[in-house]
């Protein structure tokens, strides 16, 4: 009997001191951005409200991160971003 316990107390031990392996965090899923004034934001919302107040599907506005303005595709018409939404200041 005291054979069976040393062995049952080894079998515990060498179970127990096995390493882990550790839960991967999930990967958060990205959100694009853009920067304007300085300020990042999430280019999927800022597309809807220019979709909202426009007229034109939000496929068709693109984005200059270089002189921070939007354009119509197919058209030669820029739209500075607050023309139609509030920015931080």
């Amino acid at each position: 009997m005291k054979r069976y316990l040393v062995f049952v107390a080894l079998l515990g031990l060498g179970f127990g001191a096995c390493k882990k392996e550790q839960a991967s965090e999930p990967e958060k899923p990205t959100v694009e951005t853009i920067k304007i004034a300085g300020h990042d934001y999430p280019k999927d919302s800022i597309m809807n409200v220019f979709e909202k107040y426009s007229g034109f599907t939000k496929e068709r506005f693109i984005f200059n991160q270089e002189k921070e303005q939007f354009y119509i595709a197919d058209y030669k018409l820029f739209v500075e971003p607050s023309d139609y939404i509030i920015l931080k200041k």
